[in-house]
């Protein structure tokens, strides 16, 4: 009898919690992709905070689908979220994102990535138009004349306009001067090392101009132009820049192969949109955010300061900050 009574009682509370919707999380975080390592670390940085802060989050990926970051932000908000925090797959179709959220009385950080909406609580990223003229500065102090190929990012990801833009700002008075000639600006559909590969083949297959710098706006693109070199290149004698300071690019630099990377450290980062998420859903003003402009839309920015890397300061920056480990890089 007692055993029929607790498989009884059993069903019923069985039955009850699954009639009963899933608790509601306070904060979506919404990433885009894990097609760049970094975005492992940006997630369990950003998550990790905000279990320290009291909040509770849901994580959705997107997988590079826009469509799907839009239904996935939907669904969240209709279970009750009250901030999310998007890096955008599109910068501008994630506009509907912050379109739903606004009506929901939602607030949205958009993280990393622009979202092209007035109506975003916050940006929290780099200063990325400052990315592009230090890797340009870079270059053009140790090849101040020569051929130069810019290598860049997606426009749905508007980081990679600003990456461009800062870019040719600082070669144009080079370029005005004949001093550098700008053979190849490659806008590529993603940030992935293949079609960079794919791209750097091709056009080696129809040049016969000889390359001194490749302006890469990311690690992963650096390292694809690197392996579509011609075989008796010396890629000692070029400048390639990048960004990330992935493990590989670190490794080649050390090699003598990529020549520097863009250092963004991730857990200011991190932290920074965990706690003005938790300041957001507690109502509290952004005491830090600025308004800044970009394009036809003004929006609350806090932009942080990136770092130049490469082999003469690798061990004060991201060896310093515990980004990588000397012996990960197998230096001893």
């Amino acid at each position: 009898m007692k055993n029929k009574a607790s498989g009884f009682l059993l069903t019923i509370l069985l039955s009850f919690a699954c009639s009963v919707p899933l608790l509601a999380q306070d904060i979506g975080f919404l990433l885009d992709s894990y097609v760049i390592d970094r975005w492992y670390l940006d997630e369990k940085l950003f998550c990790d905070k905000i279990k320290d802060l009291g909040g509770t989050f849901e994580v959705n990926v997107a997988y590079g689908d826009p469509n799907e970051q839009l239904k996935q932000a939907k669904a969240l908000i209709e279970k009750g979220a009250k901030v999310l925090v998007v890096v955008p797959v599109d910068g501008e179709k994630a506009a509907d994102i912050v379109k739903l959220a606004k009506a929901a009385n939602v607030k949205v950080i958009s993280y990393d990535r622009l979202i092209l909406h007035p109506d975003v609580s916050l940006y929290v990223s780099y200063n990325n138009e400052k990315v592009g003229r230090l890797q340009a500065r870079y270059a053009l102090e140790r090849v101040p004349k020569g051929n130069y190929v810019l290598l860049n990012g997606p426009v749905t990801d508007n980081n990679a306009i600003l990456f461009r833009e800062g870019q040719l700002k600082e070669l144009q008075p080079a370029i005005e001067k004949g001093q550098i000639k700008v053979v190849a600006d490659f806008v590529m559909p993603d940030w992935g090392e293949i079609g960079a590969i794919m791209q750097m083949d091709d056009f080696y297959a129809n040049t016969t101009a000889k390359l001194d710098v490749v302006l890469a706006a990311n690690d992963a693109l650096a390292s694809g132009a690197i392996q579509a070199l011609p075989p008796t290149t010396d890629v000692k004698k070029m400048i390639i820049t990048g960004q990330d300071a992935d493990l590989t690019a670190l490794k080649s630099i050390i090699a003598g192969g990529q020549s520097m990377t863009i250092y963004k450290p991730i857990r200011p980062l991190a932290y920074l949109a965990a706690e003005n998420t938790m300041k957001l859903l507690k109502g509290e003003t952004l005491k830090e955010a600025a308004p800044v402009s970009y394009g036809n839309i003004t929006v609350p920015s806090i932009l942080l300061d990136p770092v130049v890397v490469d082999k003469s300061n690798f061990k004060d920056t991201v060896v310093k900050d515990g980004h990588v480990s000397l012996s990960e890089m197998d230096i001893k």
